[in-house]
């Protein structure tokens, strides 16, 4: 564990430091050699990140921006992030996973989304609770959730929704109702046009799972970020976002 609170220590700062403050010099320090970008917008390797974080730097900030909102959750040599900020007008979502390797940042996956106007359930995109502080539920809820995304977000076995669903499920996707119904029928309607095809990654911390898959979107290839809080062995809460690959 004091690793992964070491890497949730240097992301943060990262983010502080590097993102927000242009400090190039500490991005240089925290980022390996051999650094692997998933971003569909950023150049690959090391120098293509440090050159779009010299482009930020010299972009003029928005006059107004909105605190962020940001959730850690690492495991093991992951970290995950939940970022929602305001920039120019417009809330903007992204869900990060950074890989380290001998202490550095040495991969990175990221799905990015606009927070819409209107949503079937009224909550926000990215807020909420942070992960709880207790190592013993870690490894319970990542069996449960790796279970229920296979069984009811692949498979689709609807029927087991009352094993793995609560019934007052908290929904933080614009397109699906709060309770357990309204995942039911998101799920429903949508198995013609989201296909969920297998799980690339799973990460979990506390009553936090991140389940990280690729399937199609409208036809389209996809990755699918999602994140779980787990109450009482079962689903309590749902955000998540996506990207097309292609």
């Amino acid at each position: 564990m004091q690793q992964e609170q070491i890497n949730k220590s240097v992301i943060h700062d990262f983010y502080r430091r590097a993102v927000a403050q242009g400090d190039i010099a500490f991005a240089e320090l925290v980022i390996a050699d051999n650094y692997i970008q998933h971003s569909p917008a950023l150049k690959p390797g090391k120098a293509g990140l440090l050159e779009a974080l010299h482009l930020m730097k010299q972009m003029p900030k928005p006059p107004a921006t909105s605190t962020p909102f940001l959730r850690l959750i690492a495991e093991g040599d992951y970290v995950v992030t939940n970022l929602c900020f305001g920039w120019g007008g417009i809330q903007k979502v992204v869900v990060d996973i950074f890989r380290f390797e001998n202490g550095k940042v040495a991969e990175h996956w990221d799905a990015v989304q606009d927070q819409p106007e209107k949503t079937l359930n009224g909550n926000a995109i990215m807020d909420g609770p942070m992960p709880i502080d207790d190592p013993a539920l870690t490894t319970r809820n990542k069996e449960t959730a790796q279970e229920t995304y296979q069984r009811i977000f692949i498979d689709h076995q609807l029927h087991l929704l009352p094993n793995f669903v609560l019934p007052d499920l908290i929904q933080h996707k614009p397109d699906i109702a709060d309770g357990r119904n309204g995942l039911s029928n998101y799920l429903s309607q949508k198995a013609t046009s989201v296909s969920i095809d297998r799980i690339l990654l799973v990460i979990a911390e506390g009553d936090f799972v991140v389940i990280q898959s690729e399937g199609t979107s409208e036809g389209k290839p996809a990755q699918f970020y999602e994140i779980f809080r787990l109450s009482e062995g079962k689903l309590a809460e749902q955000w998540g976002v996506y990207r097309l690959t292609q």
